[in-house]
């Protein structure tokens, strides 16, 4: 087992990684000062969720050790904190980031990527493993009060493989691999610039894709006295990998690697971790015979900039001290403003004045489970030794054995009239079970887990609004946490951004919804991104539930503020509550109005497409249009469509970009279908409350007022004909009965 230090470096280290390996050891042995400290809690507190209680700590030996108790002293653990820490864990994991981009700058690009940016972020969290991350993040958090998401471009060979075609000189017949290919596109033998294509001298290469993986704090290490991350200098990540692993992922550069199996208190606490139980499975001081795997440490310093390297320097070492990268200057910097950034975020749980690591309110329930055990230890003590029954037996009376079993018969001699007497035991004091009773209601005051966050009904109360209200109180404890996090995500959305934009050379293809309601397949490019901020909307970080939902809803139609009558409205409060299903007719007619409004926009297209190639010869409005308009593809049935959902479906649709780059009277032809086959059925809901569909379902019976609105509503609309004729058209009044 090696043990790394300044004063400790490998004999045959060569000049050119001598400068690099003393540069992160020294880093090392700065950082390591004083975080025992925090390492000590940090495992206390993950010792005790798991059930490892009665424990100690030896200053001298830097480990927690079980306490020396005598064998008959009970040693109950009922896990209160376990169970508070669930809640709390739950509430923080509930936190689902909505990211928003804004351009930096006013050219057309940056607007473009501003609003292409959540399909982006998309592509992001979806292949690089965010969700994940992030559940696993809420874990360290809750415990520790300190979380890390690690940002990184894996160019593995798991990340599947992309062929780069080379070039191949018309001239010399000369064959340029990719990378030997220069910006002026000319051949490096004859100088000539009439290149083509040429698969012969192309290669294939990892694809690459971003990873996001949660870091502990027991793996990052930085310096203290700095407060935020982004103030920081140089952050030191150490963590253990498998030689496998290594020699995988850095190929030829990591031949010569070795097992080292650093002696690390940090990384010990995490071997640890990865075989305790509840039960046991040893402490941290030293890892177990049994755990024969070959591992190696990885240093990774990331380095700003410092007088030896005033550019900053990217480096990562063994634990055998050989050097696998060095890069400088400094890779990870904005490709604007060249502001080096670390591809680490930190999330707190609390902050802490002066200190650079938050706090959990874990730190402050051990105490409270630690004395727990105590007075339930007691309590059980007092029930073995006091509470038990009696007995008294003269002497020389020699009773047959008392055993206890029920229906004894016992047998014994009388001395003097005396016989064998049984004397009640003693029942523990009512203020050692009240005692109990208040430590676990000081575990819901400390960590503010109150009924209603655990699922329970409070007391009587049954109104979805003042049990809204209590939610609301339980999460105000979190305000400052759900702030941490929002302001975390928003960093970790500009950082992941930004080096997806700058890595990711191959494009992602990914299925998106069109505004139509039909799918189109659309590549994603790094390159394509242009100068965003990231920001997360407010207030999206806060838990929301269903009552609070309900409980605004009802408010806002007190207040007047809803119409119950608008379809737009209705369908969004359907959508909010997550009851679509409900909303009779709604959910087949969503797909038949997409296929209308796809159909619609190919049957503009395509009629622009003639009248362009018709150019000088296309006959003159009057006569051209009317033959556009007795095509149009769109006919409406009034009694099978459900008409709210078919106007609100094509009043979005109408909102769109690509609706609104077609020509003025295509557009004003759409809105003439919704104004003749939709809108006097939607009238006719308003005044009875039920459409057509109620109608035929015989719910009501159609009066004869009904009747002829729905005939009235009929004529002239384009489900009684080719167009959408008997209405206002686009070209003035004609004899179709338009104005």
């Amino acid at each position: 087992m090696s043990t790394v230090s300044t004063k400790t470096q490998r004999a045959d280290l060569s000049d050119a990684d001598k400068p690099g390996v003393e540069l992160v050891l020294d880093h090392y042995d700065r950082y390591k000062r004083r975080r025992w400290v925090f390492e000590r809690e940090w495992f206390r507190n993950i010792l005790f969720y798991i059930g490892q209680q009665w424990i100690i700590y030896e200053a001298g030996a830097r480990r927690w050790r079980v306490r020396n108790i005598p064998h008959w002293i009970p040693t109950p653990v009922t896990n209160r904190l376990a169970s508070t820490v669930n809640v709390i864990r739950s509430s923080v994991a509930q936190v689902i980031p909505v990211f928003e981009a804004v351009p930096t700058q006013e050219d057309e690009r940056s607007v473009l990527t501003a609003n292409a940016a959540d399909k982006y972020l998309d592509i992001i969290m979806g292949e690089s493993g965010f969700r994940g991350a992030r559940r696993r993040m809420a874990s360290w958090i809750t415990l520790t009060g300190n979380g890390f998401l690690h940002t990184e471009f894996d160019t593995g060979p798991d990340t599947g493989l992309a062929f780069i075609p080379g070039q191949e000189c018309a001239d010399c017949g000369a064959l340029i691999k990719p990378q030997d290919i220069s910006e002026e596109m000319s051949c490096p033998k004859c100088g000539s610039k009439n290149l083509g294509e040429s698969k012969e001298a192309g290669v294939t290469v990892p694809q690459g894709r971003l990873r996001v993986t949660s870091k502990s704090p027991f793996e990052v290490y930085v310096d203290s006295n700095i407060t935020e991350l982004e103030d920081q200098v140089a952050v030191l990540i150490v963590e253990q990998r498998s030689l496998d692993s290594v020699k995988r992922t850095y190929g030829a550069k990591a031949e010569d690697v070795e097992a080292d199996n650093l002696s690390d208190q940090s990384l010990n606490y995490l071997s640890s971790l990865a075989h305790m139980t509840g039960s046991g499975g040893g402490f941290a001081g030293g890892r177990g015979g049994e755990d024969s795997q070959e591992l190696v440490t990885l240093f990774r310093l990331y380095l700003k900039t410092s007088a030896d390297y005033p550019d900053g320097v990217y480096i990562v070492m063994t634990g055998d001290q050989r050097i696998l990268e060095n890069i400088t200057p400094y890779p990870f910097r904005f490709k604007t403003t060249q502001r080096p950034f670390f591809p680490l975020t930190h999330i707190l749980y609390d902050d802490v004045p002066g200190r650079f690591w938050g706090k959990t309110p874990v730190d402050d329930l051990i105490s409270k489970q630690r004395q727990r055990n105590e007075v339930e230890s007691l309590y059980q003590t007092i029930l073995m030794r006091c509470a038990n029954p009696v007995w008294l037996i003269p002497t020389s009376s020699n009773p047959s054995p008392i055993t206890g079993d029920p229906g004894l018969a016992l047998k014994y001699t009388p001395v003097g009239g005396q016989k064998p007497e049984r004397l009640q035991g003693v029942d523990a004091p009512n203020s050692v079970v009240a005692f109990i009773q208040m430590i676990d209601q000081d575990f819901e005051e400390i960590a503010n887990t109150f009924a209603v966050m655990k699922g329970k009904q409070p007391g009587s109360v049954r109104a979805a609004s003042a049990i809204q209200m209590l939610v609301e109180r339980g999460f105000g404890r979190y305000g400052s946490v759900f702030d941490n996090m929002e302001e975390a995500y928003q960093q970790w959305g500009v950082v992941a951004l930004e080096i997806w934009r700058q890595k990711a050379v191959f494009p992602r293809v990914q299925a998106i919804a069109k505004e139509a309601g039909a799918w189109q397949f659309m590549e994603f490019l790094g390159a394509d991104i242009g100068d965003v901020d990231i920001r997360v909307e407010a207030g999206s970080t806060r838990p929301k539930s269903a009552a609070g939902r309900q409980m605004l809803l009802n408010q806002l139609f007190q207040w007047g503020l809803l119409n119950g009558q608008d379809p737009e409205q209705k369908l969004r409060i359907f959508e909010e509550m997550g009851a679509t299903n409900f909303l009779s007719g709604a959910q087949g007619d969503v797909k038949v109005v997409a296929e209308e409004n796809q159909k619609f926009l190919r049957w503009a297209q395509d009629a622009m497409n003639q009248i362009n190639a018709l150019g000088d010869q296309a006959p003159p409005p009057e006569m051209l249009y009317p033959m556009i308009m007795a095509t149009f593809p769109i006919k409406g049935n009034p009694v099978i469509d459900h008409h709210p959902t078919h106007a609100v479906h094509h009043r979005r649709f109408a909102l769109s970009e690509s609706f609104r780059s077609l020509p003025e009277v295509f557009q004003q032809l759409f809105v003439q279908h919704i104004v003749t086959a939709h809108l006097p059925y939607l009238l006719q809901e308003a005044q009875t409350g039920l459409g057509m569909t109620g109608l035929m379902a015989g719910m009501l019976p159609a009066s004869p007022g009904q009747d002829k609105a729905g005939q009235n509503a009929s004529k002239g609309s384009p489900a009684q004909g080719g167009g959408p004729g008997g209405s206002v058209g686009p070209f003035g009044s004609s004899k179709g009965g338009q104005e």
